[in-house]
């Protein structure tokens, strides 16, 4: 071979190379950092899923204490006749991340699935998040007599991470907002009326992880 040809030859090797290092990057580039790819599901916004991952093994849910963090929008200075407590805000935030794990608890377990208390063979680690939360009305409790007439009770987004128990291996992640149904009438709001509408958004994501657990042991 000449060696012009023996040079033709190598910058044919270099192109066909730099082609292929260019495609393969524009075939990861839709991957998260921790190797997630974007994947469709039915009602929920945005989810991702670990290329092979599978749920059928999973026959038990350790669900990990729900963090929640309100819409930097909402502020708490805006109820109440002074705004409300920094322990007022906190009794919201932890009223709501203890009705998420227990709604979740109770629809899985409704759907045929144990609940663990520690990572194991055959768990399914749930690891919720619940951001830009904004309730319309928290019930405020004060001396005068005041009614709050609202559309609807707020909105929030759930992120959902699901992991391997025992590895910590990240298979699935979902995001998903949902907002408060609005009849076209004026609602009372109390804690009672914000307590239902909130646990009628998280019983629809945890039928969600159900059906998917379910789908991934259908044959």
């Amino acid at each position: 071979m000449t060696s012009k040809r023996v040079t033709s030859f190598v910058a044919g090797l270099a192109l066909f190379g730099a082609v292929f290092s260019v495609q393969a990057v524009a075939a990861d580039a839709s991957l998260t950092d921790d190797g997630l790819a974007p994947i469709k599901v039915k009602n929920i916004d945005k989810a991702w899923k670990r290329p092979g991952a599978s749920l059928a093994g999973y026959d038990r849910i350790l669900i990990r204490p729900v963090a929640v963090a309100f819409a930097t929008r909402w502020n708490p200075r805006d109820y109440g006749t002074f705004g409300l407590k920094s322990e007022q805000v906190e009794k919201i935030r932890s009223t709501l991340a203890q009705l998420a794990s227990e709604t979740f608890a109770k629809e899985l377990r409704r759907g045929g699935y144990a609940i663990a208390d520690k990572p194991g063979e055959n768990v399914l680690d749930v690891e919720a998040q619940i951001v830009d939360l904004y309730v319309n009305a928290p019930d405020v409790r004060s001396a005068s007599i005041v009614r709050t007439y609202v559309l609807s009770a707020g909105e929030m987004r759930i992120l959902v991470t699901l992991r391997d128990s025992v590895t910590g291996t990240t298979l699935y992640r979902a995001s998903d907002f949902r907002r408060g149904p609005e009849t076209g009438r004026l609602e009372y709001a109390d804690e009672i009326w914000n307590r239902v509408e909130a646990e009628l958004a998280l019983a629809g994501w945890a039928r969600q992880l159900k059906n998917a657990l379910d789908a991934a042991k259908t044959p």
